[in-house]
């Protein structure tokens, strides 16, 4: 029977002399080992040990011989054993020792201890791996015991609450919350939606150290034991502060862009309005009228054309309008902002300016130019409290392969560069990273929008520019803007438009297109007045079907907004398409990007609502002259 037992024995039995050698194996030493029990028997037993059990062994039995020393014998330890192919593994020995025929003998049991590493090991993993997202997660993580108690404090959680860790622990986690006052109260609400919702999603206002409060957005989590009992409360909070003030610029963003739907369509209502009274005030302005009549009547232009400066500041402020491009001298739009600058930026600020001569031509928007420096002027202000010296400064720069931009390299090439620099505060690497992203703004709440310095990046990136920045603390920022240099010569669009004299026709026929009554009856008295022969269409359709049907015009003078299905860039494209040399001159008092006028201005002109007879018959004229007559 006990032959049996040894040979069904799952744990490795094995017996060995007062030699160390040994004298017996069971199939389940064979089978733990790797060894035969041929191979074993009459073999020291540290053949079956690792270093440096292996060195020490014989010491142990001799030691135990000679003075009855007990280390191990009697004594279960956990030990290593090692296979016949070398690998290590942890073992549990349990040692006897009996005396056959005078003889002493060790027995051993081993049990393989593997498993249970393997086990303890993924333990230590989780263990590490918990250790790690404790420690590095950028949320607040709080642990608590089920009666409220805080258990564990991550360091996010100190950085955002103020307590280290030795204050937490212990603390009640009710105490975290906003209402320093009621905690049983914040405690027992919780606790009972966590009941109802074990994992809870919760928007909540928390109170940091110094008694600050913040919103914060988190997810509470209760943690069961195998009997359902509750053993932790898992919290994770992020602070929301910077999350809603974002949600507040884009709804302060959405309401602009409301604001300048709404501006575009009344823009365009009153631009008509302004054209109508200021064209008849222009035809009574020649008949024969008293002193006191004509006072009255200047009086009236004067206020018509306030009415047509406030549209466009109306339009201008609601950023409806994509950048007009003209070749332009950045000097002239410098020197146009030096006085403006002297009164904006005090006497606590010296402005100077350096400005290159010759200085290469750009292709930009000179209204984006001058908001530009206006920008950076205000910036570099408010970054002098104490006063400073703000400098604008004009260059021509060659860009060689490799110079770094903002986000990417320069273009290679010929640039003009603005720069604008003051000795201000200046700004540390983490607000320079971040100082072009729209809505961020070190300023305080009111003082700015945080769109500024974006909007400046969108425009030059739009004029195939580019910015860089240089910032240092207690020294003072520099920005440049690089426009690329462009050899067409300058283009004074208004040259044409301020001409005194009224260019008169020379026998055309003008096709008026306008849906507005009024305007349609003054446009074709101002056109008659010039000499012009003119066919009224109210509609773009209604026009269209006329030169279909062979019309003869010498050009066609078009609103662009008009119900009907055709508005004004729809005519003029369909003319272009199969009336290639018939002139369009477009009108409107909408806003381009409401119209697409920003792409209708490279293919046709556009006259601006509210006109004078003087830019009609101007802008009428090199229309004209600028194509074949039909």
């Amino acid at each position: 029977m006990l032959h049996a037992i040894l040979e069904s024995a799952v744990s490795a039995i094995l017996a060995i002399d007062d030699a160390g050698r040994i004298q017996s194996v069971n199939p389940a030493t064979e089978a733990m080992f790797g060894y035969s029990a041929d191979e074993m028997l009459n073999q020291n037993i540290k053949m079956l040990m690792p270093q440096p059990y292996r060195a020490e062994h014989d010491d142990y039995i001799g030691r135990h011989i000679k003075t009855g020393e007990r280390r191990i014998i009697g004594i279960g330890r956990e030990v290593q054993g090692q296979r016949k192919d070398g690998s290590i593994f942890p073992i549990h020995l349990a040692v006897s020792e009996f005396m056959v025929d005078g003889r002493r003998f060790f027995s051993g049991i081993i049990n393989d201890l593997s498993d249970r590493a393997e086990l303890q090991d993924e333990v230590d993993r989780q263990a590490r791996l918990f250790e790690t997202v404790f420690q590095h997660v950028p949320e607040a993580l709080v642990i608590s015991s089920p009666d409220g108690k805080i258990l564990l404090f991550n360091p996010a959680a100190t950085k955002i609450f103020g307590y280290d860790l030795a204050e937490a622990t212990g603390m009640a986690w009710a105490n975290l919350f906003g209402d320093a006052n009621s905690p049983r109260q914040i405690e027992f609400d919780i606790s009972r939606s966590i009941d109802q919702a074990p994992d809870l999603n919760l928007s909540v206002i928390l109170r940091r150290k110094d008694g600050s409060t913040f919103p914060a957005e988190g997810n509470i989590t209760q943690v069961f034991d195998q009997q359902a009992r509750p053993t932790v409360r898992v919290s994770l909070f992020r602070d929301a502060t910077e999350t809603l003030r974002n949600k507040e610029a884009a709804v302060k963003s959405q309401r602009l862009e409301a604001i300048g739907q709404l501006t575009g369509g009344i823009a365009h209502d009153f631009n008509n309005l302004l054209t109508i009274i200021s064209g008849n005030l222009e035809i009574l302005e020649e008949q024969p009228l008293s002193e006191q009549d004509r006072e009255l009547l200047d009086r009236a232009a004067r206020a018509a054309d306030s009415g047509a400066r406030l549209t466009k500041r109306l339009l201008t402020f609601a950023r409806r309008r994509h950048l007009a491009h003209a070749v332009i001298n950045l000097n002239d739009q410098v020197r146009t902002m030096t006085e403006l600058l002297r009164r904006t930026l005090g006497d606590m600020i010296e402005l100077r300016s350096q400005l290159a001569s010759p200085l290469w031509l750009v292709r930009a928007d000179a209204g984006e130019v001058e908001a530009a420096v206006l920008n950076l002027a205000i910036n570099a202000r408010d970054a002098m409290p104490e006063g400073g010296t703000l400098a604008v400064r004009t260059d021509n720069v060659v860009l060689e392969e490799g110079e770094t931009g903002l986000e990417d390299p320069l273009k290679a090439g010929d640039y003009v560069r603005i720069s604008v620099s003051d000795n201000g505060i200046g700004m540390t690497k983490d607000v320079l990273s971040r100082v072009f992203e729209p809505f961020f703004t070190t300023k305080s709440a009111g003082r700015g929008t945080g769109l500024g310095l974006s909007t400046i990046y969108g425009f030059i990136k739009q004029s195939n520019g580019n910015i860089t920045i240089s910032s240092e603390p207690g020294v003072g920022t520099t920005v440049n803007l690089y426009l690329p240099r462009c050899d067409e010569g300058a283009v004074h669009h208004d040259e044409i438009a301020s001409l005194r004299q009224e260019p008169q026709a020379n026998g055309e026929c003008i096709l008026v297109v306008e849906d507005n009554r009024d305007v349609r009856q003054l446009t074709v008295r101002r056109l008659r007045r010039l000499g012009y022969d003119t066919v009224v269409c109210a509609s773009g359709v209604e026009a269209k079907a006329a030169l279909e049907n062979g019309q003869k015009v010498s050009a066609v003078f078009t609103d662009i907004v008009m119900p009907g299905g055709v508005n004004g860039i729809e005519l003029a494209t369909w003319i272009s398409a199969n009336l290639p040399a018939l002139p369009v001159l477009l009108t409107t008092g909408f806003a381009d990007e409401a119209t697409g006028t920003s792409k209708a201005d490279t293919h046709w002109p556009i006259l601006r609502k509210p006109y004078t007879q003087q830019q009609l018959a101007s802008m009428l004229r090199a229309t004209i002259d600028k194509q074949p007559a039909r």
